[in-house]
């Protein structure tokens, strides 16, 4: 089974807490802090294997601020398209899905998912080519969301919008080329929100499917937000509306 690589306690934590298989932990000697020792509290009454380590083999697992602890665990989940959506209807009444088109910064990508985990995202989407690594970065900036939210790989991301038209459920693209603000938009019902990259947006071809378009208003002197910024801005508006 594929291995993952995942660096910083508070990722190690969720990671123990979401249930996902832990090979083995490493920590640094000597380290002293609340949250070092809550992991290594959770480590013992597991029963999860771990070993105190000089900083240079840690450096070598990762060359991020891994905070004295990295962790080796089974890769992370993706989900098949159709039985996904198929048992979120079933068990949901106005549920919420999120299409990522060629967002290739784990950054971003991290970042989308702590906000999605945050309001309560069904399930995110992703094309398997020209889409981030679901990799330690993306997991450390999700801050456990990454372990949440339900990630679906697909070949296109048409197909998604083509079935969940299927399922009756409204896909929104945003998009600075849209009219109408996303304040306009009534985010109510069950709906699907697509959100593109910085440099190219949401493709012509997806964008000629949905079945409508927002833009977030902005300055002139802005020509767009970063994306995980603006996932946030639309999730949360959506989160207002249906408060």
């Amino acid at each position: 089974m594929e291995k993952l690589t995942i660096f910083g306690i508070r990722s190690i934590l969720e990671a123990i807490e979401s249930g996902k298989p832990i090979d083995k932990v490493w920590l640094l000697k000597g380290s002293q802090s609340k949250l070092f020792d809550q992991l290594l509290h959770v480590l013992r009454a597991k029963k999860i294997a771990f070993s105190f380590v000089p900083s240079e083999r840690l450096d070598r697992f990762s060359s991020k601020n891994h905070q004295g602890a990295v962790a080796r665990v089974a890769a992370l989940e993706t989900k098949e398209m159709e039985p996904l959506v198929e048992l979120i209807m079933a068990n949901k009444k106005n549920p919420l899905f999120v299409l990522l088109d060629g967002i290739t910064d784990t950054r971003n990508f991290g970042a989308i998912l702590r906000s999605s985990a945050a309001v309560g995202v069904d399930a995110i989407f992703i094309s398997s080519s020209g889409s981030a690594p679901l990799n330690g970065d993306v997991v450390k900036t999700s801050a456990g969301g990454a372990f949440k939210v339900p990630i679906s790989k697909v070949q296109h991301l048409k197909d998604v919008v083509y079935f969940l038209k299927a399922h009756e459920i409204r896909t929104l693209a945003i998009t600075e080329k849209a009219k109408e603000t996303v304040y306009k938009k009534d985010l109510s019902g069950p709906m699907a929100i697509v959100f593109g990259s910085e440099d190219t947006g949401i493709s012509k071809g997806l964008l000629k499917i949905v079945d409508d378009q927002a833009k977030i208003p902005m300055h002139l002197e802005i020509d767009s937000l970063n994306v995980s910024v603006a996932c946030g801005v639309v999730l949360y508006e959506m989160v207002r509306q249906r408060s």
